[in-house]
């Protein structure tokens, strides 16, 4: 019944279609519309049932479209005319990402936590933005009983983390744009062998910055710390001394919780300092060796580890629940290593 008043409701002379046929028309293409948005929802979980409601979506807007090719050409004329008016602007922004980016990486240690924030606000996969919310549902509801702020809502608050956040959600929308309107301007065959050249190297470069960016991190973090080692020697001496039992205040540190049940570990009682310089994490452990593991936030990706001579990083950390296997492992300085573990559940 559908598909029959589709067509045979043009007129063949003058082209009219009655308000019956243009209102079925009207609601295939809504039908059609919505079923794209759900093809963005569909694809992420199964690439076949994406790939069907995306053909079954364009399908139907095609049928319910009156004149659809000569739509379709002027549509195509008119992307064809955006893309090339917008096409350098495009890879201009691109050049720029790409050479702002491995800056920001190399100078801010907020740049992970940042990154990893706008992946959640985005609803881009993540798994260390999972475990991040995992944590904020588990307290959520505690917290807005007794009024205080999230974790999110903590890290989200403009005076800490929320514009490097802005600014990472602007590079990611905006490059995804750019991408868009340069690759469109290619399509349709408007680009110069010199636009071809510069895309193929703004690609290539983004390829690179996204398979290197664990070593940049590595590479970045060692540096920083390198150049504020003394804060960290400062912190050590004390412990080295004698290694607190009880809770109380430590130089560099500021408050810390001692845990009874596991003597050679103390807890910074402090909140996160999204900074540009690495911070002292969750956990300050005493090893077996009498050297000390300080975790470094604010992006806790590695482990700053002090080893007495003739010592050095465990290969193998075992634990009661996770056992943590050495990654990689650097030496910055006489007994200090930059270092790297992935923990497995026992």
């Amino acid at each position: 019944m559908v598909l029959r008043i589709i067509q045979s409701d043009v007129c063949e002379v003058c082209g009219h279609i009655p308000l019956s046929g243009r209102l079925m028309r009207l609601l295939l293409q809504v039908i059609a519309v919505f079923m794209f948005v759900g093809w963005l929802m569909s694809f992420r979980e199964s690439l076949l049932a994406g790939i069907f409601v995306c053909a079954t979506a364009f399908a139907l807007f095609a049928v319910s479209t009156n004149n659809f090719r000569i739509k379709v050409r002027k549509l195509l004329k008119v992307a064809r005319n955006v893309s090339a008016k917008a096409s350098m602007w495009s890879l201009c922004f691109l050049f720029l990402v790409l050479l702002i980016v491995p800056v920001w990486l190399w100078m801010d240690a907020s740049f992970q936590s940042a990154y990893t924030w706008a992946r959640i606000d985005l609803r881009i996969p993540d798994e260390t933005g999972q475990v991040f919310l995992n944590l904020n549902a588990m307290g959520a509801s505690f917290l807005e009983e007794v009024g205080k702020p999230t974790f999110y809502q903590r890290t989200h608050s403009l005076s800490v983390l929320g514009p490097r956040i802005g600014v990472m959600i602007f590079i990611m929308c905006g490059s995804a744009v750019s991408l868009l309107l340069a690759g469109t301007h290619i399509i349709l065959k408007g680009a110069s062998r010199m636009y071809l050249l510069g895309f193929t190297l703004v690609v290539c470069g983004f390829v690179a910055v996204i398979d290197q960016q664990d070593n940049l991190l590595w590479y970045a973090a060692r540096q920083r710390i390198s150049r504020d080692l003394p804060r960290f020697e400062s912190v050590l001496e004390p412990l080295l001394q004698k290694w607190p039992t009880k809770s109380g205040t430590l130089p560099g540190i500021g408050k810390y919780f001692a845990h009874e049940q596991r003597p050679g570990k103390l807890t910074p009682l402090g909140k996160t300092q999204y900074k540009t310089h690495e911070t002292f994490g969750a956990d300050i452990v005493q090893l077996p060796d009498g050297g000390v593991s300080f975790a470094l936030g604010p992006h806790y990706l590695f482990l700053l580890e002090y080893h007495p001579p003739e010592s050095g990083p465990l290969e193998k950390v075992p634990g009661k629940y996770w056992t943590s296997h050495l990654i990689r492992s650097e030496r910055i300085a006489e007994g200090w290593y930059l270092t790297q573990y992935e923990s497995v559940h026992n």
